[in-house]
């Protein structure tokens, strides 16, 4: 009797731990990053049709998403270390493509790079009139070819845009170089920063929007079921629908 308790005893805990490692199993970490208007953190919530299309995309998977706030150099630093984790809105680069699965794109957006300078010294016309500046960069962040390539051109890194905006008004660079201008203005909007303008130069691409997986990472083998979901997501509208309700185009966002 003794014997068949403790049996019993062993297999309700196996079964349970099974049960939890389960439910581990089937949830993925998601890191989000204020990018509004398609993603925003504000008191620790996290919203926006980039969070709906990926959480709606994965349940379809067995999957759910648990949210957590992390700065894009990090990001990228979990990706090349085959961490679980999916990261929103990563630029397709070369140098990227070695270790990231690129999924989707769920939609290819007219975009463009903007340079912000301080009122006055917004004289940036032309791409050639940035030489001789310094200009502040998002570390990690990829904004178009010549730019990135351009090894003539003064480039100092910063993890954020509060850092680069409060970086700009002490007057360490001359301008700096965005390719997310809502978000950008979001920040000049909560640091009550007005005495800047953006320059008469601007730069236009066209940027796919991908979610990004570590190529070696243990969630590697649900890729292709992803990018299927969500390419599928993309082509029937379902994409659109939800960005509609933001009010949004997934196309064209600036």
């Amino acid at each position: 009797m003794r014997l068949s308790i403790t049996a019993a005893v062993f297999l309700t805990v196996a079964a349970l731990s099974a049960s939890l490692s389960s439910v581990r199993a089937d949830t993925v970490t998601a890191h989000a990053r204020p990018r509004p208007p398609e993603l925003t953190v504000e008191s620790g919530t996290i919203s926006g049709p980039l969070k709906d299309v990926l959480d709606e995309a994965v349940a379809k998977m067995g999957v759910t998403l648990a949210w957590e706030n992390v700065p894009f150099p990090r990001s990228v630093q979990d990706l090349q270390s085959g961490k679980d984790v999916i990261v929103p809105r990563v630029r397709r680069t070369a140098d990227r493509e070695p270790y990231i699965t690129f999924l989707g794109p769920i939609a290819v957006q007219k975009r463009k790079v903007y340079f912000l300078a301080p009122n006055g010294k917004a004289s940036v016309s032309k791409y050639e009139d940035l030489a001789g500046l310094t200009v502040g960069i998002k570390r990690g962040t990829a904004y178009f070819d010549r730019f990135d390539a351009d090894k003539t051109l003064k480039k100092v890194e910063s993890n954020d845009d509060g850092s680069l905006v409060n970086m700009l008004s002490a007057g360490r660079f001359d301008v700096i170089a965005t390719v997310d201008k809502p978000a950008l203005d979001a920040t000049l909007k909560a640091l009550n920063v007005t005495n800047v303008a953006y320059a008469p130069y601007q730069q236009a691409i066209d940027g796919e929007n991908y979610y990004g997986m570590a190529k070696n990472s243990g969630l590697a083998k649900r890729a292709a079921e992803l990018d299927g979901i969500l390419k599928n997501m993309a082509a029937s509208g379902r994409v659109a629908a939800i960005y509609g309700k933001y009010n949004l185009n997934p196309e064209q966002i600036d």
